[in-house]
């Protein structure tokens, strides 16, 4: 994998890895801190969506 390649897969690759936490902390955790856990790994993609959402609006309110 070049340098170029790596650099696109890196986000969505950390974004995976947390979602997959998310996940197994939901369902393996037994409450206490786990539960809240989850939905904080769980709500990271939608928080990196609107991040990139707010980029995109706050670029194209500038041309």
């Amino acid at each position: 994998m070049t340098t170029r390649n790596s650099a696109v897969w890196r986000w969505p690759i950390m974004l995976a890895l947390l979602t997959v936490f998310g996940l197994l902390s939901a369902l393996l955790g037994e409450g206490g801190v786990w539960w809240p856990l989850s939905w904080l790994a769980l709500a990271s993609p939608l928080v990196a969506i609107g991040a990139c959402l707010a980029a995109g609006i706050d670029r194209t309110a500038r041309h």
